[in-house]
Parts: structure tokens; C-alpha cells; sequence
């Protein structure tokens, strides 16, 4: 073997990701909420970097005016409007329970040994979130050194308490605790419900019925009954926040034709503090000249791909708005057949930043609050003037047809697929089914009604 050091130039194109431009495409890919808190961490980190919050609509200076020539109304006397009545809404606070203060503070009514209450304590901290007991009931006995009765008595105790059904060890214990709460359980009603849930799922009245030795008629009461329990007791103490989507852009039609514009409410206005900038021209300081440098140009980058962030975003809606203009004026079931690549197309950039610029962002157009990847579907056949039907807009007549369906004689999946064909959509029973699926909507034996 002959090995040999040598030198050779080679010529080659790489691409180089920058800092720079790394940002600037997670900027885009991020939704609006992710954005605001990428901001509040730059702005707490730089103090180059100035955040304002836009607080649109509330002139505080007017509205503080109005409030001292106005008059406060209680007993139906009027009283002269006084600051020191006034409240102070900083101090005020929402007490909410969690589900387990909120239980151990109904334990509070209960005589209890100190043992009990330990005991109790210990299987109220056990619960899941949705208030069940999934806990081995032979660790528990292991790990508090106690006996099988005391356990049960103490669970038994905890399952009385409020909301019903807490405690449960499994789905049918739940509901035979709630049943048993509105004195609605007998022998029946709880065959069916330790056996048959699986079969109520299916919608198999008759063979309930015939298994139970009841009627119809009292089936279906039953199973009505069954249906109006709640399955998890536990959410109903949930301290989970709602997160509200904002649309990133707004279409409205002005002056007769249809405009897209930035949702800039709740943004933030962002700017470069003059203070830290004179540093740079003052200070004799070169480690403190390079810092703040640095966090300049930390600045300057954030604000710049925020505002090619906003830019792009609009572009694209834009140029959705245009290709989907019968969606816009008519609604769902005149959407398109549209691809990501036609935008990218259209706009002549890469088809990779069309798919981050549309990654979490909403649109709020006269029809509501979409996502911009709904406006994206594919197109199936039709032989309606040879054109194109998108898969959302078959989606939404599949839909129509169940909701219009005798619901005592629901339609299958290839009658639906007959009745498209009619209208001129050649689609196929399997796509239908799958549509459906998509849609949450139950087979034609669920859907039943008796």
C-alpha cells in the first residue's frame, strides 16, 4: 500500500447556517405565543432591548375622569363617589381549590381518628387527576402497616365524599358511586354496568336488552342514565389554564373587496435603548464596549427577523387569500385543492419556509378562525365540469350528509360514498371511512338511535 501526504485544493458550495439566520428561522416557525415568550426572555437578558406591550383601547386617563364624576350605587342610595371606597383589584385574588384541598377540607367534617385521617390523607394524595385510585391496594397496606378493613373503611370514607365518583378504583366502580349517590342503583342498572359498558359503547341495544331480560324501552333509559355520569369526577376541580389562540392575520372585507392584515394587538413594540447605546461612543472601556456590542447586535437581529417573521406570514396569507377566494366569500365547502409548493411557486421562495411560516399561525377570516394548514389539502376527482374537489370540502358534505341521515336508519359508508358519486365526487367507501374518522364521527351502528 502506498500512502502519500499531499496537498489538493477542492472547490465546493456549502451552506453555512449564521447565528443570525438560525434565529430567524425559529422566529418564523414559532406561533404568536411562542414569539411573545421569546421576547420576554431577550428583553429580561439584554438590556439593550426595550419591550412595550401594545395595550390598545383603554384610554386610562378618561376612563379614571368618568370615574370620579360618576356616583357609586348601593341599597339604592346614591353615594358621592370617595377614593377610600375605592377598590383595590391588585388585592384581589381567585380561590380556587385544587381537587385535593378541596377534599381534605370536606374531611374536616368526618370524626376521625388520627389514623383514619392519615390513612384518608394518604389516599386522597393517591388520586389521579381524574379522581380515580390506581394505587395496588396491597403496597398501600405494605407501606402504611395497616389492615385490609381499615383501608377499606377509610376509602370507603373518601369515596363519600363530593364530587361522586371520586376514589373509584375503575370506570364501573365510578358510575355505581354516582348511581349510588342519586339513589338510582338497583340490581339491573348495575349487571349493565359492571358487564356491559363495552357492549353500551357499541350501541348493542337488543343484545343488552336480551342478556338483562328488560325491554327496549327501559334499556334505553338505562343506558340514557349510564350516559349522563360522569366518567371523570376529578376535572371538574381541574386548575388547568385555557390557552386562547390569537389569529396571527385578519381578513375583512373593506369597501367591498377582502384585505389581509397583522393582528397586532397584545404585540410588543420594540426598540433599542438610546441610554446603553451612548455607551458605546463614550465609554473608554473596551471589555464594556464589546458587551455592548454584543447585546446590540442581539437586539437589532431579534427586532429585524421579527419584522421578516411578520412579513412573511402576511405574504403567505395573502397569497392564500387569493388562491382560496371562493373559501373566503362562501365558506368551507369551497375550498380548493391547494399545495404548499403552489405557494412557494407563487411567492418564489422555498417550499421548507412556506411550511414554517405556516407552522402554528391562524387566520381569522368572515367564516372563523382557521389554521393555515387547513387551507392545504389534496384533490380528488369529480366529474363536475372536470374539475377538482378538495378533500376539506368533501369532508364538510359527509358531514352535511350524517347530520341530515335518519338517525333510526343511519348511513353506511358505502351509501354515502353512492350518494357523492351522484353529486359528482368519485370517492371511494375506504376514503369515506376514513374521512369520517378524521372528523370524529361514529360508524353508522354507533350512531343508531332506538
Amino acid at each position: 500500500m502506498n500512502f502519500k501526504n499531499t496537498l489538493e485544493l477542492k472547490q465546493s458550495q456549502k451552506l453555512i447556517l449564521t447565528a443570525q439566520l438560525k434565529q430567524s428561522l425559529a422566529i418564523l416557525n414559532m406561533s404568536k405565543l411562542e414569539v411573545e415568550e421569546e421576547i420576554k426572555k431577550e428583553a429580561e437578558n439584554n438590556p439593550m432591548l426595550e419591550a412595550e406591550k401594545n395595550d390598545e383601547g383603554i384610554d386610562w386617563e378618561k376612563y379614571i375622569k368618568n370615574m370620579e364624576l360618576k356616583s357609586i350605587k348601593q341599597d339604592k342610595n346614591d353615594i358621592p363617589y370617595n377614593s377610600e371606597n375605592n377598590i383595590d383589584f391588585e388585592n384581589m385574588i381567585k380561590n380556587v381549590n385544587n381537587l385535593y384541598e378541596h377534599l381534605k377540607e370536606e374531611l374536616k367534617y368526618f370524626k376521625l381518628t388520627s389514623e383514619e385521617k392519615k390513612i384518608c390523607n394518604y389516599i386522597i394524595d393517591s388520586l389521579d387527576e381524574d379522581g380515580y385510585f390506581r394505587l395496588n391496594d396491597k403496597n398501600i397496606l405494605r407501606t402504611l402497616k395497616i389492615s385490609i378493613n381499615e383501608f377499606e373503611k377509610c376509602l370507603n370514607i373518601v369515596q363519600q365524599l363530593d364530587p361522586p365518583g371520586i376514589g373509584a378504583r375503575n370506570l364501573s366502580e365510578c358510575l355505581i358511586l354516582q348511581l349510588r349517590k342519586i339513589d338510582k342503583l338497583d340490581t339491573t342498572i348495575e349487571n349493565i354496568v359492571i358487564n356491559d359498558l363495552e357492549l353500551i359503547a357499541k350501541n348493542k341495544l337488543k343484545e343488552i336488552s336480551k342478556k338483562n331480560k328488560i325491554s327496549i324501552d327501559k334499556c334505553k333509559d338505562v343506558i340514557c342514565l349510564i350516559k349522563s355520569l360522569d366518567p371523570k369526577p376529578g376535572l371538574l376541580y381541574s386548575n388547568d389554564k385555557s390557552i386562547y389562540i390569537q389569529p396571527d392575520v385578519i381578513i375583512k372585507k373593506i369597501e367591498g373587496s377582502y384585505c389581509v392584515y397583522a393582528n397586532e394587538k397584545d404585540n410588543y413594540n420594540l426598540r433599542i435603548n438610546d441610554f446603553y447605546k451612548n455607551i458605546i461612543k463614550d465609554s473608554s472601556d473596551k471589555d464594556a464596549e464589546e458587551f455592548v456590542k454584543n447585546k446590540l447586535n442581539s437586539a437589532a437581529n431579534l427586532i429585524k427577523n421579527i419584522e421578516n417573521r411578520k412579513s412573511t406570514i402576511l405574504n403567505i396569507a395573502q397569497a392564500i387569500m387569493e388562491e382560496q377566494i371562493e373559501f373566503i366569500e362562501k365558506g368551507e365547502k369551497y375550498i380548493k385543492p391547494l399545495k404548499m409548493k403552489d405557494i412557494a411557486e407563487k411567492l418564489n421562495i422555498h417550499e421548507s419556509t412556506i411550511s414554517r411560516g405556516v407552522n402554528g399561525k391562524y387566520m381569522l377570516t368572515p367564516f372563523g378562525l382557521y389554521e393555515f394548514k387547513y387551507f392545504f389539502n389534496t384533490a380528488l376527482e369529480t366529474n363536475v365540469f372536470c374539475e377538482a374537489a378538495s378533500s376539506t370540502s368533501i369532508k364538510s358534505e359527509i358531514k352535511d350528509i350524517i347530520n341530515n341521515e335518519n338517525k333510526r336508519k343511519p348511513l353506511s359508508d358505502e351509501a354515502i360514498s353512492k350518494i357523492l358519486k351522484e353529486q359528482g365526487v368519485n370517492i371511494a367507501r375506504r376514503t369515506v371511512s376514513k374521512y369520517r374518522e378524521e372528523l370524529g364521527i361514529a360508524s353508522s351502528s354507533r350512531r343508531k338511535e332506538f
